[in-house]
């Protein structure tokens, strides 16, 4: 039986993906640092509330959702250390900051990677998880857009992924950096993906969300915490 692919998302700077493949089967939803901590220090509730959103209409439509998170560990890198005066706040894995908030957490069948820079691929399995899975075409959403989720896409995009962010399911740490770092991606000109609002991608999507995609509210899909856990290595 010939794959279904799902209809073309209008995105920035081209229409997503570049070649009009994508499917349930080859499609899963990344969702980036939303824990505790930095949800509550960006004050990106919204955002962790449109990534829940995202995270269930896709799950409605068959994609699998992964998800990772940042912490510090004992005898993490040495440039944690040197960076946490700058402001690049990480949680202490196991504290309260670094859960992730129960609405962003991938569900039953999710995976979560842990890691400690920027980069959610970076000595982790989160790029072997994928191949397993046979995805090819990733939704990112994440916190904060000017550090982890710009980071991880663009590694993502080197590693042959086609990705596309969903702009309003992320932020930033200002918004003048919120805005500048997805025009990189725009800018580029397609070599780091592309930008797309949630409610172009719930468009998309075959059974969408249940609330208009217009509208913020929080999902009242809550999952429970996933069995499946995979440390940093």
């Amino acid at each position: 039986m010939a794959e279904a692919y799902l209809p073309p998302v209008p995105a920035d700077p081209y229409v997503w993906p570049f070649d009009g493949r994508w499917s349930a089967a080859d499609t899963a939803v990344l969702l980036l640092g939303f824990q505790a901590g930095p949800v509550e220090r960006l004050r990106a509730a919204a955002q962790a509330a449109r990534a829940a959103r995202l995270a269930a209409a896709a799950r409605r439509a068959g994609l699998a959702v992964f998800a990772a998170r940042r912490g510090v560990r004992p005898g993490a890198a040495p440039v944690l250390a040197r960076r946490a005066p700058l402001g690049d706040a990480v949680p202490e894995a196991g504290s309260p900051g670094w859960a992730l908030v129960p609405a962003a957490e991938p569900g039953p069948d999710g995976q979560i990677f842990d890691h400690g820079g920027d980069n959610a691929f970076h000595g982790t399995g989160l790029e072997a998880a994928l191949r397993r899975a046979g995805i090819r075409n990733l939704l990112i959403a994440g916190l904060p857009t000017d550090g982890l989720m710009h980071a991880s896409m663009r590694a993502a995009n080197d590693m042959g992924f086609e990705c596309l962010a969903v702009a309003d399911a992320c932020k930033g740490t200002s918004l003048s950096r919120h805005k500048a770092q997805l025009r990189i991606t725009t800018f580029g000109n397609g070599l780091f993906g592309a930008v797309a609002p949630l409610a172009a991608v719930l468009t998309a999507l075959p059974h969408r969300d249940a609330a208009s995609p217009h509208r913020d509210a929080a999902s009242p899909h809550r999952d429970a915490a996933s069995p499946h856990r995979e440390s940093e290595t």
